[in-house]
C-alpha cells in the first residue's frame, strides 16, 4: 500500500501534509488534507469517547497543513493561532456575557420571561456567529490564496515553478 496520490500531476504525501510543520503545501494538497480531517472527524463524532479523543488528535495535522500553506504564502505559521485565539477570546466573552445576563436577571429567567431568555442568548449567539465569520474567513484566506512564486525561506515552490 501506498502513503501517496496522484493529483494534479504531482504526488500528495499523506505523512509529510498531515504531520509534519517543515516546508511548504499546495492549495490544492491543503485542501485534500483539510477533507481528510474533516471526514475522520465527522465519523469521529458518532464515537462517544474515542471520537472526542480522535477529534483532539486532528489538532495537529489541522495544524501542520495550515502551518505549511501559510508557509507557502510567505508568511509565519503563528498565523495560524488567529483562529485559536479568536474563539478562546469568543469563548470567555460568552461566559462572561451568559454570567452577566444571569445574574442581572436572575428573577425574570426564573420566571421564564421571553425578553430574560433573549437577553441571555442573544449576546451568545452573536459571538457565536462573529467567531464562525473569523474561522470560515480564516480558512478561505489560506485555502484560496496563491502562494509566492519561486522558493521562500521555508522553501521550494511547491508547484515546482
Amino acid at each position: 500500500m501506498t502513503d501517496q496520490v496522484s493529483t494534479s500531476g504531482s504526488n500528495f504525501d499523506f505523512k509529510t501534509a498531515l504531520f509534519s510543520f517543515e516546508g511548504r503545501l499546495r492549495r490544492s494538497h491543503f485542501w485534500i488534507g483539510w477533507l481528510i480531517c474533516l471526514g475522520v472527524g465527522v465519523v469521529a463524532g458518532w464515537i462517544p469517547l474515542i471520537g472526542f479523543i480522535i477529534s483532539i488528535g486532528l489538532i495537529w495535522p489541522n495544524l501542520a497543513i495550515t502551518v505549511k500553506r501559510l508557509h507557502d504564502m510567505g508568511l509565519s505559521g503563528w498565523l495560524a493561532a488567529i483562529p485559536f485565539v479568536a474563539n478562546i477570546v469568543g469563548f470567555i466573552m460568552i461566559f462572561v456575557s451568559v454570567g452577566a445576563s444571569v445574574f442581572m436577571n436572575a428573577a425574570a429567567l426564573e420566571n421564564e420571561d421571553p425578553a430574560a431568555i433573549m437577553a441571555l442568548i442573544g449576546p451568545m449567539f452573536g459571538i457565536l456567529g462573529i467567531l464562525f465569520l473569523v474561522n470560515f474567513g480564516f480558512l478561505l484566506w489560506v485555502g484560496l490564496s496563491e502562494g509566492k512564486p519561486g522558493p521562500n525561506k521555508y522553501g521550494p515552490n511547491p508547484k515546482g515553478l
